[in-house]
């Protein structure tokens, strides 16, 4: 009998999840144990690098299944009652007043064509909106009122945490509104560390996006966007929508142990190489492409007046093209 690969990290998680849970509900489990389950997140990029070390082995599975038993155990102590969905984002501030802090002082300048952009929000939000001209904004709060550290000229514009490298928990919740400009064109690269992002673009010249999503969620609006030609895109342990735009694309979608939603306008033609789907899904056959070999395209790819070109990987979680909720 052959195991479906897609379905086993699903069936492992469900198994440990239901199994903690009833442990700790009669007595099996220590719930101040438990409690402490999200603390093994570093599991699950252990999982992860596991599954790309070993991918294309026999042993491919094994990264898959340390992720999968760490949702688990994590999943099982949010239904046993011993912690709360997100405890350990939840030291970050997330969900907990973000955005109702003191307001820092704003920041404003002027980006030139070819400009490149990196905003890297940990431990908070951001909203990305456009705004006609060749300027951008930052506004925004913080917890104490600290502003984020800014570093600008003509050709580039990064924003970032104050004195922060990584993740640090207890920081408190922080909000960014930040608007760039429609004139450009510039590249976008967007890191988002347990926090959240929501970007709508509509008007602008981007020519590249980069978004990097830990532990946290990313909602991209690029369908009116102008001239976008590459585009990378990681999700870890999170979630990410893309709603892409009606030209040339190339590039490539990672997804470990997190799912991804991508819309893309009618009549475009997809060409999705399945590099790995170690554990993961797809709804590709579902949406009427066409595999061949390990690369998906839809019916009358050559003929299409716009090509859409991505390699994608699954580790432990799912993509869905076009899903019947839109991306909106």
């Amino acid at each position: 009998m052959r195991v479906n690969r897609g379905l086993l990290g699903w069936g492992v998680f469900f198994i440990v999840t239901g199994a903690v849970a009833l442990a700790v509900r009669n007595g099996g489990l220590d719930p101040a144990l438990v409690a402490r389950a999200w603390e093994l997140w570093p599991l699950i990029l252990i999982g992860i690098g596991l599954g790309l070390v070993l991918a294309r082995t026999r042993f491919a599975v094994i990264g898959g299944l340390v992720v999968a038993v760490t949702f688990g155990l994590i999943g099982g102590a949010v239904l046993a009652g011993s912690t709360t969905v997100g405890a350990g984002l939840g030291a970050c501030g997330i969900g907990a007043g973000g955005g109702s802090g003191k307001a820092f002082p704003g920041a404003s300048g002027n980006l030139a064509e070819g400009a490149r952009v990196r905003l890297e929000m940990s431990c908070g939000k951001v909203d990305v909106t456009s705004a006609p001209g060749g300027g951008w904004t930052l506004a925004g709060s913080s917890q104490d009122g600290r502003a984020p550290d800014v570093r600008a000229t003509d050709s580039r514009l990064e924003v970032g945490a104050p004195n922060r490298t990584g993740l640090t928990l207890g920081a408190g919740a922080t909000a960014w509104q930040v608007a760039l400009p429609q004139a450009g064109p510039f590249d976008l690269t967007l890191v988002v560390n347990a926090g959240s992002a929501k970007a709508d673009l509509g008007g602008a010249l981007v020519s590249g996006v980069t978004v990097n999503v830990n532990a946290g969620d990313a909602r991209l609006g690029l369908r009116e966007t102008a001239g976008l030609g590459e585009l990378s895109a990681v999700v870890n342990a999170g979630s990410l929508v893309l709603d892409l735009p009606d030209s040339g694309i190339s590039g490539h979608l990672n997804v470990n142990a997190g799912s991804a939603k991508v819309c893309t306008p009618d009549g475009v033609g997809l060409r999705l190489k399945d590099e790995d789907n170690a554990l993961g899904t797809t709804n590709f056959a579902q949406r009427g492409l066409i595999k061949t070999g390990n690369t998906w395209t839809t019916p009358g790819y050559e003929a299409g007046p716009t090509h859409i070109d991505l390699d994608v990987s699954v580790n432990l979680g799912s993509i869905t093209l076009n899903p019947e909720d839109g991306c909106a």
